[in-house]
């Protein structure tokens, strides 16, 4: 048995959809007795949504950058967090360097729960998440995520660099492209992965894996995978080897 964990924005996903032939190619990967699973930094509800829109099945999901690991179940089978205290000063540089919101996630008795803090508070967030003003920040103890974005990749980069400067000791953030998505110190994607793995027992040689952006780069290393032709070239130098899709890698293997 293998285990294919794919990144889904821009690698699952191609121009915004999934095609016929990747969909395909995936049920053919699953009846064969393998497993795949999306590895995101999505959180569960919204991966979930997105993949019962593209009606693509799947075994497992692993949200949020690696925090959160699901089996097919809306109780994870575990979650990562990070201290809430960080919160304060955390959102407060995110805004005033220019992001355009704070989007923080966790379970909360086996549920996921979203708060969104925006300088603006006229932006809406999605119904997921409820609006708190920064006041409110001391309430919440914990998050699995914190997600933001800005008009700027550069600006982005920044503020990446300058969280893990500052809060590294406790969190660590992503950049994928214009957005950025803040962990527990010590998750990744490859991290997530990797206790999947141990769970089912799966040998590391037959885990494959597949992204196209910064954020997927760890997985990538971890288990010598792959990425699609469109993803970044920093990304595709690292690759074993690029595809034009899903499809492409499943084909090598069945």
């Amino acid at each position: 048995m293998y285990i294919l964990s794919s990144d889904f924005d821009g690698t699952l996903t191609q121009h915004g959809t999934v095609s016929g032939k990747d969909k395909a190619a995936i049920a053919a990967w699953r009846k064969a007795g393998n497993l795949f699973g999306v590895n995101t930094g999505r959180g569960y509800c919204g991966i979930k949504a997105e993949l019962e829109r593209h009606q693509v099945d799947f075994d497992f999901l692993i949200c949020n950058n690696g925090g959160l690991i699901y089996e097919n179940e809306a109780k994870p089978v575990e979650q990562k967090t990070a201290d809430g205290v960080v919160l304060p000063s955390l959102v407060s540089l995110i805004l005033e360097s220019g992001g355009f919101h704070a989007a923080i996630g966790r379970i909360e008795i086996n549920r996921e729960a979203g708060y969104w803090i925006s300088k603006n508070m006229d932006r809406k967030s999605g119904p997921e998440f409820t609006q708190i003003l920064i006041d409110d920040l001391n309430e919440i103890t914990y998050f699995t995520q914190l997600s933001t974005q800005y008009e700027k990749e550069e600006q982005a980069n920044k503020c990446t660099q300058q969280i893990n400067e500052l809060f590294g000791d406790n969190v660590t953030a992503f950049q994928n492209g214009v957005c950025i998505d803040i962990v527990p110190v010590g998750v990744n994607k490859a991290t997530g992965l990797l206790r999947y793995m141990h769970l089912k027992q799966v040998p590391k040689e037959n885990v494959l894996v597949i992204g196209d952006n910064f954020n997927d780069l760890d997985m990538i290393l971890e288990f010598n995978g792959f990425s699609v032709n469109s993803g970044r070239p920093e990304v595709i130098t690292k690759a074993r080897k690029s595809f034009d899709s899903i499809a492409g890698l499943i084909g090598e293997y069945i």
